[in-house]
């Protein structure tokens, strides 16, 4: 792995602060772009307003979004992205650290280009020529093979990025991070909304929290030395248990957010590029693995459609094909995918599905009780607890897989 050298680039910056509740967001967005910008290039910082163009860019559910272009040919960049920092989301992630490490991917050409600093927010370089994914791609695995641009690209990210911002990599924050949300999600109360206050009571918040010990028991935590009782009782280490667990405890750069719309493709390229960081942390790497396929059903429902885990879950065949092109990615050959090997990873990721999804049940309560955005969160929580259940269902009595599926995707 290389470290991401620390040039001493330090990113202009103003105090400025977009007023997310006022009615000229776009006004204060263009603002910030002329002083930002402005700074290195005449043309954003004299243009007249009528050659700004600022669009909403939808499916955000922590921040908001805008694509502002500067219509000048002299213009350099012509296009940003203007991240506004959501108030539920500051309740969620640190911003500080958020804004370093995306700047140590900049820099590493991992993520996109960073341009500045605002009050809340930043303005992040537009990945022109590259759309995100569709939700059902991320199951593709004929031309273009989606499935595996993914797992190489995340097998990357995992071997290779050592962002300079984190200074202890073997130091994992999951179930810290989880306790902190789940002491705000204890907070969050609606005693002026009935209709909010029945969706959260319907939810049981108590019933979610619970299960937080559960993950703990069955996952590398203070209840087992991080791992080390879960390993030893693996068997020996050449069993499959035991390397199955060894690479999925691996402590990486995870992503934690990698669902389809944080997925740019570029046809010409051929490639994929990962964007959207603000939940990336040091974690287990097999958390990134079980969080992504716990993202397709999740990808299905934010296009409009409904959410319907049994349906496109991704298979048993489809994972196997997705570990073994990161395991190839990685030149992991003391681990050849044979089918026993392959058996204990399912089973692992299975049990790192718990942890990926209940995380999302919690988040959302937060976001409920704290988010401007206009989005029913609770109804949300109380799917992804739903879904919660199933996988903990298949992850103790097993599941009978819906391989059919592959004839749906063409």
């Amino acid at each position: 792995m290389a470290d991401l050298a620390a040039d001493g680039d330090v990113p202009p910056r103003v105090e400025d602060v977009v007023d997310l509740s006022s009615g000229d967001i776009e006004t204060q967005v263009v603002a910030i772009c002329r002083r930002l910008l402005g700074k290195a290039d005449s043309a954003w910082r004299e243009a007249p307003d009528a050659d700004f163009e600022v669009k909403v860019i939808t499916g955000g559910l922590t921040n908001l979004l805008y694509k502002v272009s500067l219509c000048c040919p002299a213009a350099d960049p012509p296009t940003v992205l203007v991240r506004a920092f959501g108030k539920a989301g500051d309740a969620v992630c640190d911003r500080s650290m958020e804004n370093k490490v995306f700047q140590d991917l900049s820099k590493a050409g991992f993520g996109p280009r960073l341009f500045g600093l605002f009050g809340n927010g930043r303005l992040e370089g537009w990945l022109e020529g590259r759309r995100p994914l569709e939700a059902l791609e991320m199951l593709q695995c004929s031309e273009p093979d989606f499935m595996c641009m993914i797992a190489r690209k995340t097998a990357e990210l995992h071997a290779r990025i050592v962002p300079t911002s984190i200074g202890d990599m073997t130091k994992v924050d999951l179930w810290d991070q989880i306790q902190q949300w789940a002491n705000l999600a204890r907070e969050v109360s609606f005693p002026d909304d009935p209709v909010k206050a029945g969706k959260l009571a319907q939810l049981d918040l108590p019933a979610v929290l619970a299960e937080i010990e559960h993950c703990q028991r069955l996952l590398p935590s203070r209840l087992n030395s991080d791992g080390e009782a879960l390993l030893a009782a693996a068997g020996p280490l050449e069993s499959a248990a035991h390397r199955a667990r060894r690479l999925l405890y691996e402590k990486r750069f995870c992503h934690m957010d990698l669902l389809s719309g944080n997925i740019m493709f570029s046809q010409e390229a051929g490639d994929v590029r990962l964007i959207d960081f603000e939940y990336a942390a040091v974690c287990y790497i097999g958390v990134d693995v079980a969080n992504h396929f716990n993202a397709v059903p999740e990808s299905y429902f934010n296009a409009g459609n409904r959410f319907e885990p049994e349906t496109w879950y991704p298979s048993s065949l489809q994972q196997l094909n997705w570990l073994s092109a990161y395991m190839k990615e990685r030149s992991l050959v003391d681990l050849e995918l044979d089918r026993e090997l392959g058996e204990a990873l399912l089973q692992v990721v299975a049990q790192f599905a718990l942890v990926a999804e209940l995380r999302w049940v919690i988040w959302a309560v937060v976001q409920a009780g704290y988010s401007p955005v206009d989005f029913d969160y609770l109804e949300y929580a109380t799917m992804r607890f739903r879904a919660y259940f199933l996988y903990r269902k298949w992850q103790e009595t097993g599941r009978r897989d819906q391989d059919h599926r592959e004839d749906l995707l063409h």
